[in-house]
């Protein structure tokens, strides 16, 4: 009897699991009166966000993050400077739902790091002038971003969307799963482009292409450089114009 007298508390162990899950994943809906609230902000160079959250970003003298969102959601939304990262996520424990988008003004000197996943994203408004630019975007992201960089690195995955313009002297770019790159307006000299799955990308190279296509991936280029290309599956390369 000893032996089997752990099935006893089955029940028990599983009414835990549910209250627990309930206690860490309070919902809150918006309400639909949107307000703008000003953050503290210190010295930032790279952004990671998790969730619903659309950050605007300005290049500036300054440091400054406006949050944009329903005023019932606000105090669950989090800017949190870490290191030279400025983090945007849902207080822990709670999952907001926003009837109305939910918008991250930023102003920034220095550009390096940008990470979004869930279904928000990154959109420049002003031209982002860097050394050197890395953008991850998985999920439901997407990005929109006008680039003055010596090099851009790019990795797209899941049914994210990035467009890009600007000029980068290189440029590479890993795209997968359903993911899409829009970068016929990203002039750059020399370009990598790694497409897996069923994703595609488009792209502006001058000097230099390598392109490596597996799976059904398309990857079309402008220019007038010298390729090299390695296909697999049902992939194609295309030239543009």
């Amino acid at each position: 009897m000893k032996k089997n007298a752990w099935y006893l508390y089955i029940p028990l162990l599983a009414s835990i699991l549910v209250l627990s899950s309930f206690i860490q994943h309070e919902r809150i809906k918006g309400n639909g009166d949107v307000k703008q609230e000003d953050r503290q902000a210190g010295k930032f160079k790279d952004i990671g966000t998790s969730g619903e959250f659309k950050v605007y970003i300005t290049q500036g003298n300054t440091h400054t993050i406006k949050v944009e969102a329903e005023s019932n959601l606000l105090p669950y939304i989090e800017t949190k400077i870490d290191g030279d990262e400025l983090e945007v996520r849902v207080k822990k424990g709670y999952e907001i739902k926003g009837t109305k988008p939910i918008n991250i003004y930023v102003t920034m000197q220095e550009i390096n790091e940008l990470a979004a996943s869930g279904a928000g994203g990154f959109y420049s408004r002003s031209k982002l002038k860097t050394d050197e630019l890395e953008l991850a975007v998985s999920g439901a992201a997407d990005a929109d971003l006008d680039v003055d960089a010596r090099e851009v690195k790019v990795s797209v995955s899941g049914a994210a969307n990035v467009k890009l313009k600007g000029s980068a002297s290189e440029a590479d770019y890993a795209v997968s799963g359903k993911a899409d790159i829009a970068a016929f307006d990203l002039q750059s000299n020399d370009v990598k482009v790694g497409i897996s799955g069923s994703a595609n990308a488009s792209v502006n190279a001058q000097k230099k292409l390598e392109i490596g296509v597996s799976g059904m991936g398309n990857v079309k280029y402008k220019g007038n450089p010298s390729v090299s290309q390695s296909v697999s599956g049902m992939g194609k390369v295309s030239k543009e114009g």
